[in-house]
């Protein structure tokens, strides 16, 4: 695993993931709390990307099963509720190994706009 910080996004890459959906979450979020024991959870909306790359001869992992493991293995780690995430993407391409990669960045300005709409 591989994991960085820049301008308030949090990215990390997951090598070989495992088929087993409570692996994953676990192995993410225990990574998630290692590399950044000083970012907490933090409330606003928030955009996550996720790529899950398989080689030619992995499982294919299902792009909404993938997709929810991640949501849970961040929530309490980088935001507070999984209702936070405003827009999330997800794709699925082959490569040359079995490999996730997430990022996970508050976006403010959607988050204002949205309240600024139901005042």
């Amino acid at each position: 695993m591989q994991a960085s910080a820049t301008e308030g996004s949090l990215n990390v890459r997951v090598d070989a993931p495992t088929s087993q959906s409570r692996q994953f979450k676990d192995l993410i979020a225990a990574y998630f709390r290692t590399e950044f024991k000083r970012v907490g959870p933090r409330y606003g909306a928030f955009e996550i990307e996720i790529e899950i790359e398989h080689g030619p001869d992995s499982p294919v992992h299902d792009v909404d099963s993938v997709a929810r493991v991640v949501v849970e293995a961040l929530t309490g780690i980088v935001f507070h509720d999984d209702s936070q995430v405003q827009r999330l993407h997800v794709e699925k391409t082959t490569g040359e190994r079995d490999r996730v990669k997430v990022r996970a960045r508050p976006i403010g300005d959607l988050f204002e706009e949205t309240h600024a709409d139901a005042a």
